[in-house]
């Protein structure tokens, strides 16, 4: 008699700058996991790298092509990762990254949770910016039971891919009113229209511009360049996620120094060189009575949101998890409707 499996849910957003995951099952609901999408094998070269994302892959399922090129490696992942000089990131893999990368960033993120086991069932809904084109791919790479060590321990993981979305066709807005969202990710930025019921009715093209291309403005600053050649676009990244009192800093300690002028001036020139057209175009259509509901890590970016606010644009704290909230609830059953109020 075959044993029957109860598989923990996941939702999982391979973002181009950051990787998200939610996972619950067996009673246990996890925090939300979140890190840069970094990626670097370790296998003849930082072999002494032990940090807490370490996997070595033993074994890959008979079908998956492209995990058995992974057989025998050893990598790290997110902050590991950016620690050293050569890492592979999925902003770097323009065209398929999210689906190349999934599978090792999945396996570094079970590190992160709470607890151990010597088997993990899986049931997965991703996402993906264009699940038309990229979505087989992604559910072939990450399909399978895999072997792998995982903190320390011999992991058996089985995955199941339920379903692959394009990125923001998971929301479900309802209210009065048609809803615009525009998610402004690391890499690209999509422009999704809901009618009143929460179908879609217009999705733009991704525009292929996202954070990535700010932090990248900011590492070509006067002030930043002043810093010298090993100067770090991931300590931008990190000072920019954390503001002090309204201030950006690069570096932490004593030694950090203060780049919000520089920041100011690159987010000026990276709105008006990147922005410009989609919030031309969620414009008109709150302009025809859409709300517009920003998410994404663009959400959030200090002195951008404020102009957001003023536009009347929805966001909250939990914007750039957004879109694997809702996949999360997809894998669970449990697909809700959201409901987004417009705060006063």
């Amino acid at each position: 008699m075959n044993k029957q499996v109860f598989p923990y849910n996941v939702g999982l957003d391979c973002g181009n700058g950051a990787f998200k995951l939610k996972i619950s099952g067996h009673g246990q609901d996890f925090d939300y996991i979140r890190f840069p999408s970094y990626y670097v094998d370790v296998t003849k070269c930082h072999n002494d790298h032990q940090g807490k994302t370490r996997v070595t892959y033993q074994q890959a399922p008979l079908a998956n092509k492209y995990a058995k090129t992974l057989e025998g490696q050893i990598w790290v992942c997110g902050d590991d990762a950016a620690v050293l000089d050569i890492r592979n990131q999925v902003f770097d893999n323009r065209s398929d990254g999210k689906a190349k990368l999934a599978l090792p960033l999945f396996l570094s993120a079970i590190a992160y949770l709470p607890i151990q086991r010597k088997r993990w069932d899986f049931r997965v809904v991703a996402s993906i910016h264009d699940a038309q084109v990229f979505g087989q791919q992604m559910k072939a790479n990450l399909e399978g039971i895999h072997q792998a060590i995982i903190k320390g321990q011999e992991t058996t993981i089985a995955i199941h891919v339920i379903r692959i979305f394009d990125e923001g066709y998971i929301f479900k807005p309802t209210g009065n009113s048609n809803t615009t969202l525009l998610d402004i990710g690391n890499g690209t930025s999509i422009v999704t229209r809901f009618d009143s019921e929460g179908n879609v009715i217009y999705r733009s093209v991704p525009y292929k511009f996202g954070v990535q291309h700010l932090y990248k403005k900011i590492y070509e600053h006067p002030t930043i360049r002043a810093l010298g050649l090993d100067r770090e676009i991931d300590l931008i990244r990190i000072g920019v996620e954390n503001p002090q009192e309204g201030k950006i800093f690069y570096g932490l300690g004593n030694g950090a120094t203060n780049i919000t002028t520089a920041y100011k001036e690159c987010l000026k020139d990276w709105s008006t060189q990147y922005l410009k057209e989609p919030i031309a175009e969620v414009d008109r259509f709150q302009l025809a009575g859409d709300r517009v509901v920003v998410i994404g890590g663009g959400a959030l970016l200090p002195y951008l949101d404020l102009n957001f606010h003023k536009k009347g644009y929805v966001f909250n704290q939990q914007a750039p998890f957004m879109n694997v909230k809702k996949l999360h609830e997809y894998a669970c059953n449990a697909l809700s409707p959201e409901v987004f109020e417009v705060r006063v």
